[in-house]
C-alpha cells in the first residue's frame, strides 16, 4: 500500500496497481509529509496547519498533535511505533508519545527543520535543516553532534535499515553518505537541481534520490550511479523504496510513479550502457558523426505505473 500527501489538504491511499483505496480528510492546509507506523495500518501526516495527525487507514483521526508554531514539514515514527518525531519550520523538533503527549522539544537549529528520522535501534534521532546541517540527538533530547558538509539546506536525512549508515539530500544538489558516527564517507553528484528526497533499499545496498531536475536516481552505497529514472514532467518531491525492487516517486506534476527495478530487460540494459557511453560518444574526436547519435533514442527507465499524487509518497515499513 502507498500513502500520498496532497496540496489540497488530503491524503490518499493506493494499491500498487494504482487503485484508490481511500481519501483521508481533516487537515486545514496542505499536507507536507506522511509516515507509516511500523507493523501497523496507522499513518501520521505533517501539515502546513502546524499539526500532525494520526490516522487509521479507514480515515478515522486517532490524535491531533498540536504545539508547533509554524508548518510541520516532516514526521517519523520510532521503530517500535511508540514515539513520534515532528520537524517544523519553527526551527524545532518535537517528540511525542503515540497518544499525543508532548515529551520534549529539541532546539538548536538556526533554520527551519525539514526532516527528522529515527535510527533503526530507536536510540538516535537525526534532523536536517535549512541551516545546512544535520543534528544527531539522543532519544532523551541530548545533542550528540552537528554534521556539517552541505553548502545549502538539508531536505532529508535517513538511516540505513542495518543502522550502519546515514544519507542526506540537499538543496546544494548533492547527497552525502555518512557513517553512523557522523563521518562523511562519500558525496554523490549528478542531479542538476536540489535533491528533495532520499531512501535506502530494504537491504541497505542501494539509495534512491529524487530531485527538482525531474528525475529519480538509483545509486549503489559505494556511490556508483545505477539508474536515472525519467518520467515525471515536473520536479520530483519525494521517493521511497518498497519491497521487491519497487520505488515510488511523487512529483509536482500531480502523479506518483511506481518503478519496478526488477524489470531489467535487454532494452533497459542497453539504455543503462548508453548512459555511461554518452559522454564518450559525444566528445571523443575519433568517433564518427554517425556513431555520435547511437544512443539519442534511449532513456534509462524501468517500467513505471502512474497514480495521482503530488507531495509525498510512502510505503509502510
Amino acid at each position: 500500500m502507498i500513502a500520498t500527501a496532497h496540496t489540497n489538504n488530503i491524503l490518499k491511499l493506493w494499491q500498487p496497481d494504482g487503485t484508490l483505496i481511500g481519501t483521508l480528510q481533516g487537515h486545514a492546509e496542505r499536507v507536507n509529509a506522511v509516515a507509516w507506523r511500523p507493523q501497523s495500518q496507522a499513518i501520521a501526516s505533517a501539515s502546513q496547519d502546524k499539526t500532525v495527525k494520526l490516522w487509521q487507514r479507514d480515515g478515522q483521526i486517532l490524535q491531533t498533535l498540536a504545539g508547533h508554531e509554524d508548518s510541520v514539514l516532516g514526521v517519523s515514527f520510532s521503530p517500535d511505533g511508540q514515539t513520534i518525531a515532528s520537524a517544523s519550520r519553527d526551527k524545532t523538533v518535537k517528540i511525542w508519545q503515540e497518544y499525543g503527549t508532548l515529551l520534549r522539544t529539541l532546539e538548536g537549529h538556526d533554520g527551519p527543520v525539514n526532516w527528522v528520522s529515527f535510527s533503526p535501534d530507536g536510540q538516535t534521532i537525526a534532523s536536517g535543516s535549512e541551516d545546512n546541517t544535520v543534528k544527531l540527538w539522543t532519544i532523551d533530547g541530548e545533542l550528540l553532534d552537528t554534521l556539517q558538509g552541505h553548502t545549502d539546506g538539508v531536505w532529508e536525512v535517513t538511516f540505513s535499515p542495518d543502522g550502519q549508515l546515514m544519507v542526506t539530500a540537499s538543496a546544494d544538489r548533492t547527497i552525502i553518505i555518512w557513517s553512523r558516527e557522523g563521518r562523511p564517507l562519500s558525496t554523490l553528484q549528478g542531479h542538476t537541481n536540489l535533491v528533495s528526497g532520499v531512501s535506502f533499499s530494504p537491504d541497505s545496498q542501494a539509495i534512491a534520490t529524487s530531485s527538482n531536475d525531474k528525475t529519480v536516481r538509483i545509486w549503489s552505497i559505494d556511490g556508483q550511479l545505477l539508474y536515472t529514472l525519467k518520467g515525471h514532467n515536473k520536479g520530483v518531491t519525494s521517493v521511497s523504496f518498497g519491497p521487491k525492487g519497487r520505488v515510488a516517486s511523487a512529483s509536482a506534476d500531480g502523479t506518483v510513479i511506481l518503478w519496478d527495478l526488477a524489470d531489467v530487460t535487454l532494452e533497459n540494459l542497453l539504455m543503462h550502457g548508453c548512459y555511461w557511453l554518452s559522454d564518450y560518444l559525444q566528445h571523443n574526436p575519433y568517433v564518427s558523426r554517425g556513431d555520435r547519435t547511437l544512443c539519442e533514442a534511449t532513456t534509462p527507465s524501468p517500467v513505471p505505473r502512474r497514480s495521482p499524487g503530488n507531495e509525498g509518497a510512502g510505503y509502510p515499513n
